[in-house]
């Protein structure tokens, strides 16, 4: 027998109990290696990082094998702040799904324009400065409004403007070439190329507070969610109620501002300006955005990988500057790392979507004892009729229950698969009511200190119920844990519960990576993705146990200082000790069923009711030691042909607090209960649900069946007793 325990401190629980020893598996099988690579692969932040790998090592080496070094260093970021905005600009049209051909011409426009109003006009550099931020976010509109309101073509539009906004700069140079020569000195233009700010260059800085304003905006507000979904796809994004021609033309009128921003930057840096300025800088901003992994497809980008790329595009000038190489050659080999990573990125996003479908199911080996001969004669195990002529409540109204309950007045309570809690006053109420609609599928049932009802309703978290059939959420989310690739902090999969004396929740989270209506993957996986979560009397949620197999049912013991957790998965059923001298301790029940358990509730005379949902058999015990096996299985064969446990069986056990099986129950005809997955007791009767059935079952119990606990009150709470107070 496996024992997990903890170190004796203060507050065991909370340091969290790992069960996977009780997996029987090896310590090189904690991490499933290829559902690590597919979850890495669907990062967001996976979309540009191989692409921005490669451009890193593509600045090594060029570093490496020329003569640039540390001391090119200054002269190579001579542009970087200039390009970075840009780049800031064309990175958010590009995730909106546009591209901007223009930004280089509009750089030399606004430049022009700049020398004119302070050389010729003769305006403050407090007028100058603003007033070039304008006309670039005005060029930007003028883009905006012929693409996102006239539905002109992106590319053709900005390369149009590309060479109007270009002739522009020409025209206003040649009626002022005369006057722009002479200069003006300003404490201003001087402050801009040679000052800082905090030790920092002021363009830097500049530069610096855009990129991390612009990257919050892109990330974490509203306006960037709706830019990202525009480029991701223009009609879900209208009929989700995103204003996608206002998205798309703020996005040009911001591409424009920030290239009359850099014109800013590249003026006071050069203290001149021709109608060359910014002629071909479309082409290195483009390549830089590129290389930092911003997709030409629209819907993903990021500003700060597209800086990176602007940093590798600087090194790569300054390489062919240090090997004294034309600018021509620059050129070039910017149109070739342009075809490269644009091709690249083509090809990585196809195959990280299919690596991320391929990779994501990833089976463990489960070895278990020997597999029990249910069908034997003369055993505890015998198959019997007990549950083929019990009577059926909620005929035809109940669709697929998981779970039931009663209630001290006799009501019948099933939650069904469409989300409803449906209630029957009495076994004779053929008609029943809908008492809740909870939204999800309410999985497991039980009362509180006070009577009230708690569902577990999978996909939605916990939630209380109150005399009117109102759900009230208490709880459907826990603290993330901080090495976990996937987000585990919704409950999207609890499946049943029970409260503590003192009034905590213990709930069962079958996986932290599927939904409830995917438990078949975990049947085909049979990994240890599923964990126990206490929820404190205050709300506050929190995981005590990792690492379990398909945690199933739930059930606080008779003792009120345990709760019994049965592992779907591993066919078996561990206690936890949440208090008392054994505090923090893991140890096993039930070992090697040779079913599958399912939901746990206590008994009137001190022991437990707990379905089997399926049969082991021999071929399901064979593929669980082939983990390769099951997964090219989900790979090559339809999910309703998956070979998993026999689940068309109907079974109820009980147990004691010694592991000791004292009746077993079936409908071995299969004909009325095909399954069952929850059995609860009430005044002598025994009420049963399966998730495939049509129907509860109501089932009188012998005398001797029956002790005098009431079972739907919380053990170690006044008014009930232990099943050793019972024995005596």
């Amino acid at each position: 027998m496996t024992t997990t325990t903890l170190r004796r401190g203060p507050n065991p629980l909370r340091r969290g109990i790992d069960a996977y020893r009780m997996t029987g598996g090896r310590v090189s099988d904690r991490i499933a290696r290829y559902r690590t690579v597919s979850d890495l692969f669907e990062k967001r932040w996976m979309e540009g990082a191989v692409p921005l790998v490669l451009a890193l090592s593509l600045c090594f080496v060029v570093i490496a094998t020329t003569d640039v070094g540390t001391a090119n260093a200054p002269l190579a970021i001579d542009d970087v702040a200039e390009w970075g905005l840009l780049a800031i600009g064309l990175t958010v049209v590009l995730v909106a799904g546009g591209i901007d051909l223009s930004i280089g011409s509009i750089v030399g426009l606004c430049s022009m324009f700049a020398l004119i109003s302070d050389r010729v006009w003769y305006w403050p550099p407090g007028w100058v400065i603003p007033a070039t931020v304008v006309l670039g976010a005005l060029l930007g509109s003028v883009n905006g409004y012929l693409i996102a309101f006239l539905r002109m073509r992106p590319f053709i539009t900005t390369l149009v403007t590309l060479i109007a906004f270009g002739g522009a700069a020409v025209a206003l140079q040649n009626a002022h070439t005369t006057q722009i020569g002479i200069a003006r000195p300003a404490l201003v233009w001087d402050a801009i190329p040679y000052g800082k700010i905090v030790g920092i260059p002021t363009a830097w800085f500049t530069f610096l507070c855009v990129l991390v304003v612009a990257h919050v905006m892109l990330t974490r507000s509203r306006w960037g969610w709706w830019v990202t979904a525009t480029g991701s796809d223009r009609r879900s994004a209208r009929r989700n109620g995103i204003p996608v021609r206002a998205v798309t033309f703020w996005a040009y009128v911001l591409s424009g501002s920030m290239a009359g921003s850099a014109a800013i930057l590249t003026t006071a840096r050069l203290s001149r300006t021709d109608a060359a300025i910014g002629r071909g800088w479309e082409l290195i901003v483009l390549t830089a955005v590129v290389l930092g992994g911003v997709s030409l497809k629209g819907g993903r980008g990021s500003v700060l990988r597209a800086t990176v790329g602007v940093i590798v595009v600087a090194v790569i000038r300054q390489a062919t500057i240090a090997e004294g190489l034309d600018f021509n050659y620059y050129t070039v080999i910017l149109a070739a790392a342009l075809l490269a990573f644009t091709i690249l990125d083509l090809q990585w996003g196809k195959y990280r979507r299919r690596a991320v479908e391929k990779l994501k199911i990833d089976p463990a080996r489960v070895r278990l004892g020997p597999l029990t001969d249910v069908t034997a004669p003369g055993t505890v195990w015998t198959p019997n009729n007990a549950l083929t002529d019990a009577p059926p409540v909620g005929l035809g109204k109940i669709r697929g229950a998981e779970a039931c309950a009663v209630d001290p007045e006799g009501n019948i309570y099933a939650g069904d698969q469409r989300g409803w809690v449906w209630r029957f006053r009495g076994p004779d109420d053929t008609e029943g009511e809908i008492f809740s609609r909870t939204g999800g599928f309410p999985c497991g049932h039980a009362w509180d200190r006070e009577g009230r009802m708690l569902v577990a309703v999978g996909g939605m978290g916990v939630y209380r119920i109150d005399a009117d059939g109102e759900p009230q959420m208490v709880a459907n989310r826990v603290a993330r844990s901080p090495l976990s690739l996937v987000d585990d902090s919704g409950l999207r999969a609890v499946d049943d519960l029970d409260v503590a004396p003192d009034g905590s929740i213990y709930a069962s989270d079958f996986s932290i990576r599927n939904n409830s209506t995917d438990f078949l993957l975990e049947l085909v996986e049979f990994r240890p993705n599923g964990r126990l979560i206490k929820i404190a009397p205050n709300g506050k949620a929190e995981v005590v146990a990792t690492n379990f197999v398909f945690p199933n049912g739930v059930c606080t013991a008779h003792d009120g200082q345990s709760i019994l957790v049965s592992s779907t998965g591993l066919c078996r059923v561990d206690r936890l000790w949440i208090s008392g001298p054994k505090e923090g301790v893991l140890e096993p029940v039930l070992e090697n069923l040779p079913g599958y358990p399912d939901n746990i509730h206590r008994s009137s005379d001190g022991n437990y009711w707990m379905p089997l949902v399926a049969l082991r058999t021999p071929m399901s015990d064979l593929l669980n030691r082939y983990p390769q096996v099951r997964r090219r299985m989900t790979r090559e064969v339809s999910l309703d042909n998956w070979m998993v446990p026999q689940l068309n069986v109907s079974c109820i056990i009980k147990f004691s607090d010694k592991g000791e099986i004292i009746a077993v129950k079936w409908d071995k005809s299969l004909k009325n209960y095909p399954m069952v997955t929850a059995a609860t007791e009430r005044d002598g009767y025994l009420y049963f649900a399966g998730v495939s059935n049509n129907r509860l079952g109501r089932l009188a119990l012998d005398p001797d069946e029956i002790g005098t606990i009431d079972t739907n009150l919380v053990p170690g709470t006044f008014g009930t007793r232990t099943a050793a107070e019972v024995g005596s």
